[in-house]
């Protein structure tokens, strides 16, 4: 879904006529940054049926004008696509292909949506019962996905501004894919920069120059490489000058309410899976990123651990046995900090001792 958009209204408000005619009015920058556009509409409950087997199933029909590609997210995993002029064929989900066959091998199978039927030419890798087919000639639709990688999405606005309507007085609401990848790619690195400053943290209470001046170096590339990989928005959110202060707090507050905007209206199937990816990456983050404020602190120590130990741990405890867990410890030293020394104590010792923590 990188570098694609979308653009709904409540009601049908563009066809394939349209979009014919933009293609043949478009400036050659504007062919050259835009990929494709898919126009399309959903309806939910329409009843799917094999009427050879007598089987039926309620879902979700598709209809499309341009690449299906655009509309599904999902991998497809037997056939093709319907062509654009292909208005006898469909594009099943693999759900709805074991509802209403019991098997996946069903190229070539009719099926029938409402009141039509149609020959299955695809079948795509989704857990709901779904039906893609390329809409009638003259029909309107609802929704616009355009591919535009690289493109930021004021400069695509424009481009458009031709079929699109007014946003404002037509209650159209966007969906940017490429900010809830940054989001979700801001999320999948979280944990690595926890443990990036953990290490950091750690490694810069030595009192050695060159483990210091180490750790200074590799903490600047560390933090370079990170950036480039885990903060990737367009154009859109750099202020033209940085100076500029209300700038961001401008754009969160746009940013913050198109997303509320989207879970509030209507969603449409590839929105869907990708809201439900981006939760899932956050979910998955938030856990790794506890687990690790939760234990890393008992195993990333300085490299000269022995020395720094053996400054900040009394010399009543560097001489104290090993006991074999921590209770053991506390019954031996009846003291205020005697939990908060345990780790460093006990790392120490190890240390000396030859044995690896």
């Amino acid at each position: 879904m990188q570098g694609q958009a979308g653009f709904y209204e409540t009601s049908a408000f563009i066809s394939r006529e349209q979009i014919q005619g933009f293609w043949e009015n478009a400036s050659e920058d504007a062919k050259r940054e835009i990929t494709d556009i898919t126009l399309f509409q959903e309806t939910k409950n329409v009843q799917l049926e094999n009427e050879d087997l007598g089987r039926k199933a309620k879902g979700k029909l598709i209809e499309a004008a341009g690449n299906m590609n655009l509309i599904t997210p999902d991998r497809l995993i037997a056939g093709s696509y319907a062509a654009s002029v292909d208005e006898k064929s469909c594009v099943i989900s693999a759900a709805a292909a074991d509802a209403l066959f019991g098997s996946r091998e069903v190229l070539g199978e009719m099926i029938r949506a409402g009141d039509i039927s149609y020959r299955i030419c695809g079948i795509i890798a989704a857990e709901s019962q779904i039906c893609m087919v390329q809409g009638e000639e003259g029909r309107s639709y609802s929704g616009v996905r355009v591919l535009a990688p690289g493109i930021p999405l004021s400069v695509l606005q424009g481009r458009l501004a031709g079929i699109l309507s007014d946003g404002e007085d037509s209650g159209r609401w966007t969906v940017e894919c490429d900010l809830y990848l940054g989001i979700g790619r801001v999320f999948l690195y979280l944990p690595v920069w926890v443990l990036l400053f953990q290490i950091l943290l750690c490694c810069g209470r030595s009192r050695s120059g060159n483990i210091r001046v180490l750790t200074a170096v590799s903490g600047f590339t560390g933090i370079c490489v990170l950036t480039f990989l885990s903060v990737r928005f367009s154009s859109d959110y750099i202020p033209s000058a940085w100076s500029d202060f209300s700038f961001f707090k401008q754009l969160f507050k746009e940013k913050t309410e198109d997303i509320l905007t989207l879970i509030r209206k209507p969603l449409f199937y590839a929105d869907s899976v990708m809201l439900g990816a981006l939760a899932g990456v956050f979910v998955l983050s938030i856990v790794i990123t506890c687990i690790l404020l939760r234990h890393i602190r008992k195993y990333i120590m300085p490299y000269n651990a022995v020395e720094d130990l053996s400054d900040d741990i009394p010399q009543s405890l560097q001489s104290m046995p090993l006991p074999a867990d921590k209770q053991g410890f506390l019954q031996c030293i009846s003291s205020s900090s005697a939990h908060g020394v345990w780790w460093r104590w006990r790392r120490y010792r190890e240390r000396t001792a030859g044995r690896r923590p």
